[in-house]
């Protein structure tokens, strides 16, 4: 990179307009260093994955994601958990990104993510769903403390992620991570 910037591309597991993985994802860009630089990829613009298509000739909204992602020194994803599960149209637009096995802009890619729920399980089996997608995609996961916040509803205010104790946890777990991801080496 030509600029000393963190570069962050932050990746929002829901399409809903105004989507709690979207507040906190808010949330999360007030608490990274001053020299970030933030970039989002719109997961609803990814066709379903289809190796024929891939084939063809990758789609233009999959060559720029793949792009943005090797541009990045780190990934940043929030979701919410559907069905016990990652949403649909995340997991598609990971697999998009996953390519070419073992060789895609992931591999190496410090990525940290936080999962969300209505219950009171905020989301764990979407942690680990993640963390295996994650680690079959060679991304480096820095030990941190994972985020799962549950009861989500409940820790918002006015569109914004309010709830101290969450707020804290999340600060100590995405410092943590960002430590781990300066520290990392580059891959090529």
């Amino acid at each position: 990179m030509a600029d000393n910037a963190f570069h962050v591309t932050f990746i929002c597991g829901s399409l809903r307009k105004g989507s709690y993985s979207q507040i906190i994802l808010d949330s999360i860009a007030t608490l990274l260093p001053a020299d970030s630089r933030i970039s989002s990829l719109d997961i609803g613009a990814y066709p379903h994955y289809d190796q024929d298509m891939e084939d063809a000739g990758l789609p233009d909204v999959v060559r720029a994601g793949r792009q943005q992602i090797a541009d990045s020194d780190a990934v940043i994803v929030v979701t919410p958990e559907f069905n016990h599960g990652i949403p649909g149209v995340l997991k598609n637009t990971l697999d998009w990104l996953s390519r070419p096995a073992f060789k895609s802009s992931f591999a190496g890619k410090p990525v940290f993510f936080v999962t969300h729920a209505p219950g009171p399980l905020g989301g764990v089996r979407t942690q680990s769903q993640l963390r295996e997608t994650f680690a079959s995609m060679l991304c480096l996961l820095p030990p941190v403390k994972e985020v799962a916040i549950s009861a989500v509803a409940d820790k918002l205010t006015d569109g914004q992620l309010t709830d101290s104790r969450t707020l804290e946890s999340l600060q100590r777990s995405l410092q943590d991570f960002l430590r781990g991801a300066r520290l990392q080496p580059h891959y090529e």
